[in-house]
């Protein structure tokens, strides 16, 4: 039941490209299937016009653990920036996360990109007398070599403290891109709890870009 979830949130991020709605930024969708669990994210990174100091943020996070029994994870995060500095932006937002529920949020964000490198470094505080303060990384290269089929990498890690430790994680992806299509092997860590108790998910992922 948990895989045909996947496929239809799937199915529903492969229309939307289908749609060939031109944006501003491409916006990554992702499918990741472990041995452990499947994942989906999607990630919207965006000015509201082009050139604006104003833009709209937001990760979709949704992981389905092969365990009937387990709950699904997800997390959904909005935030809305303002450039202040070029590459720096400050904005206020909320999320809303299987275990914590909804919160307000404040966070800066660091970004930079050129045709073959990326890079975001957001920290967020849930404004709340229980929140986390959080720190998300991403880091993906893709060189543009006039080839049909390019090398890819990805790191995506973060790390969430409230009072001690309460959630971390790094994900790799290493693998090809063919034009907005990018596949290969996947590997995802994550740490729980103040013990950070360690699980280790590997398996393959496919990813497109929507424009």
């Amino acid at each position: 039941m948990k895989r045909y979830l996947m496929a239809v949130i799937l199915m529903v991020s492969w229309d939307l490209y289908a749609q060939n709605v031109p944006p501003t930024s491409p916006i990554p969708v992702e499918v990741m299937s472990g041995n452990h669990s499947s994942m989906y994210q999607m990630i919207v990174n965006k000015r509201f016009v082009e050139e604006s100091s104003f833009k709209f943020f937001n990760l979709v996070s949704y992981e389905i653990d092969d365990n009937d029994y387990t709950p699904d994870d997800y997390v959904i995060q909005s935030i809305a920036y303002y450039e202040f500095l070029k590459g720096f932006d400050a904005g206020l937002g909320a999320n809303l996360k299987a275990y914590g529920g909804f919160k307000p949020v404040a966070s800066v964000e660091y970004t930079s990109f050129t045709p073959t490198l990326g890079i975001v470094v957001q920290p967020v505080y849930e404004i709340d007398e229980d929140g986390e303060f959080s720190t998300l990384a991403i880091v993906e290269w893709h060189p543009m070599n006039g080839k049909k089929i390019q090398p890819y990498f990805r790191f995506q890690g973060l790390t969430a403290w409230a009072s001690e430790h309460a959630f971390s994680y790094h994900r790799w992806r290493l693998g090809a891109q063919y034009h907005h299509f990018r596949f290969g092997p996947a590997l995802n860590v994550q740490y729980a709890g103040p013990d950070k108790i360690t699980s280790w998910n590997w398996g393959a992922f496919l990813s497109v870009e929507i424009f």
